[in-house]
Order: C-alpha cells, then sequence, then structure tokens
C-alpha cells in the first residue's frame, strides 16, 4: 500500500511539474495605496431576488430598473414594489454592462455576441460590432454613452472568455482594451490597449476624458479625449484595496466604484511569484481562488480623492459589480448572486 501511494504521489508531482499550464503568468508588483479607513456600509436591501440571478449591471429609467439576466433576458422591473417584471429582449449570451436611454434605445454589452442596440419598443436587437481588426471580443465587459451617443465600451480580455476569466486574471497580462463606437458612422475605435481585465467605464459630463477600471490592476486610468492631452492616458487612482468592477457617475458629481473582492494576503504572495498561479491553474477549476464574499463601495471627486468609503466585511448580498445612484439611493447589480441590492443613504 505504501508503495501504491508513493507511486501516485509521484505521478501527481510529475503532472503539476511537466503538464503545461494554460496561462503564461507574468511577475506583478502592484503598489498598495496606504490604509483608508472606511465607515459600516448602510443595510442592503435585496429587489427581485425570486425572479433575478446573476444581474450584473443595472440602468434605471423613469421608476423602472433594467437589468441583464444571466441566462441572457434583458428584464425591466418597476421599482413601485412587487417582482412583475417585463422581458424586453432574449440575447444569445449573457448580458453584461447596459445602458437604457429612454423608453426606446438601450446599449447592452452581450458576452459571446458583441455590442447589442436594443429597440425597446419593438423587442428586438441587433449586433453593431463584435471585433476590432482582426480582434474578435472574447468579454466585450461594460459600457458608457456619452452626451453625443457615442458608446465607450471594454473587452476585458481578447484571449480568456467569460468560462475562462478566472485564468485571465491569474496570468496576469494585459488582454484588455477601452472601445468608442461612432453611432453616426457606425465605426469602432481601439482607445486603449494593454489593460488587465479592462472592466468598468465612465465618460466625463463634458466629454473631456473616460475613465476605466483594470480589475486586475487595482487601478483606473484617465484617458483624455479632448484638449492639449488627448490621445493620452494617467493614472486616476491606483493601488485599490480590492478588484474594482463597476464605475459610474453620479449627479453629485462623485464617481461611485464597487471593489468586488479585497485584496487579501494570499495576492500579495501568488502575484509576484508567476509559479504560484501556473500550478494552481493545472489544478481542476474547482481549486481556483474565489472572490472573497465582502463588500467595498468607494465614491471618489474628480481628482481621484476618496470622499466616501463603505465596507462590509460579513453581507448578505454580495458580489457588487455595479452601482447606480438616484437621488438617496445606490442600486447594486451582482455578478453571482440572486436579486439587486438597494441602499438608501440618510
Amino acid at each position: 500500500m505504501k508503495r501504491i501511494l508513493l507511486a501516485l504521489l509521484g505521478i501527481i508531482a510529475a503532472y503539476l511539474i511537466f503538464y503545461p499550464a494554460p496561462i503564461e503568468p507574468a511577475a506583478l508588483n502592484w503598489p498598495e495605496m496606504e490604509p483608508h479607513e472606511s465607515t459600516t456600509m448602510p443595510a442592503i436591501e435585496v429587489l427581485f431576488p425570486r425572479t433575478c440571478q446573476d444581474c450584473e449591471d443595472i440602468s434605471v429609467v423613469d421608476n423602472y430598473l433594467y437589468t441583464g439576466h444571466g441566462d441572457g433576458r434583458l428584464l425591466r422591473f418597476p421599482l413601485a414594489g412587487g417582482d412583475r417584471l417585463t422581458e424586453m429582449v432574449q440575447f444569445k449570451g449573457r448580458p453584461l454592462g447596459l445602458e437604457v436611454l429612454g423608453d426606446s434605445l438601450a446599449w447592452v454589452c452581450v458576452e459571446q455576441e458583441g455590442l447589442a442596440r436594443v429597440d425597446l419598443r419593438n423587442r428586438t436587437y441587433e449586433i453593431v460590432v463584435n471585433s476590432y481588426n482582426d480582434t474578435t471580443f472574447q468579454l466585450i465587459d461594460y459600457l458608457d454613452v456619452a452626451a453625443d451617443g457615442d458608446v465607450y465600451f471594454t473587452d476585458a480580455s481578447d484571449k480568456f472568455s467569460d468560462d475562462d476569466l478566472q485564468y485571465d486574471v491569474l496570468e496576469g497580462r494585459p488582454n484588455g482594451a477601452l472601445y468608442r463606437y461612432n453611432v453616426a458612422s457606425g465605426t469602432t475605435d481601439r482607445l486603449m490597449d494593454n489593460l488587465y481585465f479592462a472592466n468598468g467605464v465612465v465618460v466625463a459630463p463634458d466629454e473631456s476624458y473616460v475613465l476605466v477600471a483594470e480589475t486586475a490592476g487595482f487601478r483606473i486610468q484617465k484617458y483624455w479625449l479632448s484638449g492639449p492631452r488627448a490621445g493620452s492616458s494617467e493614472i486616476f487612482i491606483e493601488g485599490l484595496p480590492g478588484w474594482p468592477d463597476g464605475i459610474s457617475l453620479s449627479s453629485d458629481g462623485l464617481i461611485y466604484v464597487t471593489l468586488i473582492s479585497p485584496r487579501i494576503a494570499m495576492h500579495n504572495f501568488i502575484l509576484p511569484r508567476p509559479w504560484t498561479r501556473r500550478l494552481v491553474t493545472k489544478l481542476p477549476k474547482f481549486f481556483l481562488p474565489k472572490p472573497v464574499k465582502a463588500n467595498r463601495i468607494l465614491a471618489l471627486d474628480n481628482q481621484g480623492a476618496i470622499i466616501h468609503d463603505w465596507a462590509d466585511d460579513n453581507p448578505v448580498f454580495s458580489s457588487i459589480s455595479s452601482i447606480e445612484r438616484i437621488g438617496n439611493t445606490l442600486y447594486l447589480g451582482t455578478l453571482d448572486e440572486a436579486g439587486v441590492g438597494r441602499i438608501s443613504l440618510k
């Protein structure tokens, strides 16, 4: 029996050493900001828990909340109460980032399909773009619509799809990009590439710049659209205490950021050591690191300074992937839980 056990251990060791990994990880040493004291996050009320699952992004228009269900449906809920829903369209892939404009038009990033323009009145949609030059979007992720109608969106990775997004984060290479779809001409421009899991997007009200979250880089970058620095980029905020996901601009002038999972000691250990990530990806996906169930939301001014910092280490609703402030209410999407979150700010 001992010989059999040793033989099995030898086989496992040989597999872990010699079998090729699905990633080619890079050594990373991301900076960390000085610890920032957070306040207790107000209680989250969970809306539509029976009818909304994996509803990653939300858009609130005229007392209706629109969101994309994990099964591919674009749904509309009344905010007056109850779970009554209206199915607007059924996509082939999972709807991720979205924005609704009035009662007739919506833009949606649809996994495995592309950027969708939705006719809400006829309840139809068309894919306007799904690639750029020789690059097919693997994980078209998040968007924001500028005042002129142009759509700014991210492809989180041009290498890995949603099924393998953990591989992209563990590989630690800049496979993401930021794009602009010109509605008038029907053309697409790549504004930034070499982004570390490009995610949330928000356009400045005066359209002078666009912000893009790099989830795997613990930072947000600013890309200048106009002025003397047009076409260049700079760090807006870095060293975040978690993985930034959704970002949005509120009427109060602040930029709201969701940290979908905190940065923990394990991350600081494995990121500079590629062999650890190469090793773990040879195991079944069940063993891959999972996001920590802890909530944190930041509100930043237009210089990247933290104005509000809310945290909850034992949430009843977590994996917050998007945020929208309407008056004194925050609405929250989630990557993998049931319902939509709502916080009332006193």
